[in-house]
């Protein structure tokens, strides 16, 4: 299994940041930051990234 490029990290309390591993930088999509998530939210997008499913992932971004 190949490694993951994106994880999710502990921002505040209760919010969390999906981190881009090879830039060292949170994850931009559309030119926005992807911080300041909920747990399921920030596990879904990571899993989405991960996986390179990009039409799901601008149905789940959508939502957001």
């Amino acid at each position: 299994m190949a490694s993951q490029r994106y994880s999710r990290c502990k921002n505040l309390n209760i919010y969390w940041t999906v981190f881009d591993k090879v830039s060292g930088q949170a994850a931009i999509i559309d030119g926005f930051v992807m911080d300041m998530l909920t747990a399921e939210e920030a596990d879904n997008l990571v899993n989405l990234l991960n996986r390179g499913n990009q039409v799901s992932l601008w149905c789940f971004v959508e939502q957001l």
